[in-house]
């Protein structure tokens, strides 16, 4: 699916295909937000699950500029430049 679709679809639908077909790469805190990162077709997905209230609030896509700055303590990417 093209990232301008996906954009387009409810939260409900988001949810479904991100966790059907997602790949889970990594997560991380923020507040009383659980944040888990997917890769999704060629782009990423952050879904922002609360659990005080099992409910995941939104799907926020996300670009390679963006993965690598919130998730740059959590990747080692050394190897690649080399």
């Amino acid at each position: 699916m093209e990232q301008s679709n996906f954009e387009k679809l409810p939260l409900r639908k988001k949810v479904f295909h991100v966790l059907e077909r997602g790949k889970a790469i990594t997560a991380r805190q923020f507040l009383h937000y659980h944040i888990k990162l997917y890769a999704y077709s060629d782009f990423f997905v952050e879904l922002w699950y609360i659990p005080a209230v099992n409910k995941i609030e939104k799907a926020e896509v996300l670009n390679v500029d963006d993965v690598l700055q919130i998730y740059k303590n959590d990747f080692d990417i050394t190897g690649l430049m080399r």
